[in-house]
């Protein structure tokens, strides 16, 4: 004997996969304060900056898909940073399905800290990012 009716639909329900809308709420990275709602291109460039801000794992608030891993990266060998950094930003961006790829890598070691730009390729167009370790 089934628990459920048959007639109550539970049978034939399919799960759907949703792309929702990029818009967000953009910050001013000067003033820290709320400048209107935007999406496609700028809201992207703004969760691309967000992304490389967060230290994944470290916060409870954030789930652990959410930031890259740059803490343990701090007082290592330049050349061990400059291998690590590419793997880990390309992973962290990665998990956005609105981002295609991550590449052009450029480099330079200065007074002991790396310094790293790439490009962002997003549906809505190239974003630029940059670290420094």
């Amino acid at each position: 004997m089934a628990t459920l009716p048959e007639s109550s639909g539970f049978y034939g329900y399919q799960a759907e996969m949703a792309d929702y809308p990029t818009e967000t709420f953009l910050v001013d990275p000067a003033t820290h304060r709320m400048i209107g709602v935007q999406g496609g291109q700028e809201a992207m460039r703004q969760m691309v900056e967000i992304t490389l801000n967060i230290e994944r794992y470290k916060y409870q608030i954030y789930s652990p898909n959410a930031g890259v891993q740059l803490q343990e990266l701090i007082g290592q060998r330049p050349e061990y940073v400059t291998s690590m950094l590419k793997r880990r930003i390309t992973d962290a961006l990665l998990v956005d399905r609105r981002i295609l790829s991550v590449h052009d890598f450029q480099f330079s070691i200065q007074f002991g800290q790396v310094h790293c730009s790439f490009q962002v390729l997003t549906v809505y167009g190239e974003v630029e990012g940059e670290v420094t370790i």
